[in-house]
């Protein structure tokens, strides 16, 4: 159950529309509380970077230009975040009057955007993140807060693609390969995977423990009231992100249930792991555990 979902947004409130249409569909299925954490830069971080370049009144008009800039900023995430309530005909906690749930909060804190939401992130069932809206997923900002929602608060994650999409979770395809990555994921999905209408475990290759062990996955989901349809993807396909993508298409889901990649750090995309590749070129949710 995801009593509490958390949206984290950075000062150019990346991805928000679509991330928090899709707290709030979740929301509405679990009767879960939404909240929307901002964090903008402190003071202090922000006159040790001006301070490189200005000095006396120079510096305190520059700290007031850029405070001033970061407040507007601000400003603006706030009501974008009221409008996009107002067309989902969820309240805002203040208009949440009329009961009707989720009730969407708007927490503002202060200091660097990835330790707020790995800390935040702790305190929440579930992260919903939005890819860039300008498709630049190479942004620091966005890239730290991402690693720190995955890494540091020990909580799933789903990312969704920039634009909006219509529906989450009536059809999952789950990516199994027997790892313990795989089957964090899976547990940690089991809400959503009840709720789904139909349910898929894609597995690549012929290998005969890897189809012992989907079926044995299926039993476990079984035992959880989750019906699900195993498909084995042709020895001659390897287990590569660009099958991974292909299997939500083939199945027309609506969501990838995938284990996070046991490297350190998402930063390390350059060395082409799977989870990186799919997590760069997926057009759907993915639902991610590390």
């Amino acid at each position: 159950m995801y009593r509490k979902i958390l949206v984290p947004l950075s000062n150019a409130a990346f991805g928000m529309a679509a991330a928090l249409e899709a707290a709030i569909h979740i929301g509405q299925m679990f009767g879960s509380q939404v909240e929307v954490l901002y964090a903008r830069p402190s003071p202090q971080a922000l006159i040790l970077v001006l301070g490189k370049g200005f000095a006396g009144t120079m510096l305190e008009n520059a700290l007031r230009e850029v405070q001033a800039k970061i407040g507007r900023d601000c400003d603006a995430a706030h009501e974008r975040m009221q409008r996009i309530c107002g067309q989902t005909g969820s309240p805002a906690a203040e208009d949440a009057a009329s009961g009707l749930c989720p009730a969407v909060v708007w927490h503002e804190v202060e200091g660097p955007a990835d330790r707020m939401a790995g800390i935040a992130g702790r305190f929440a069932d579930l992260i919903v993140f939005g890819k860039p809206e300008t498709g630049d997923m190479a942004d620091s900002v966005w890239r730290s807060m991402f690693d720190a929602a995955l890494f540091a608060s020990a909580r799933p994650v789903i990312l969704m693609p920039s634009s909006s999409i219509p529906r989450i979770g009536s059809k999952i395809m789950i990516a199994w390969n027997g790892s313990p990555q795989a089957t964090r994921a899976v547990a940690a999905a089991l809400p959503l995977l009840r709720q789904a209408q139909s349910v898929f475990i894609g597995t690549a290759g012929l290998d005969e423990d890897l189809q012992t062990d989907a079926g044995r996955l299926r039993d476990y989901l079984l035992i959880h009231g989750v019906d699900a349809q195993v498909e084995h993807l042709p020895k001659s396909l390897r287990e590569t992100g660009g099958v991974l993508l292909g299997l939500p298409a083939q199945f027309e889901a609506d969501l990838l249930v995938l284990g996070g990649h046991g490297r350190n750090r998402l930063r390390e995309w350059t060395l082409g792991s799977t989870t990186s590749h799919v997590v760069a070129l997926a057009n759907i949710p993915v639902f991610l555990m590390h």
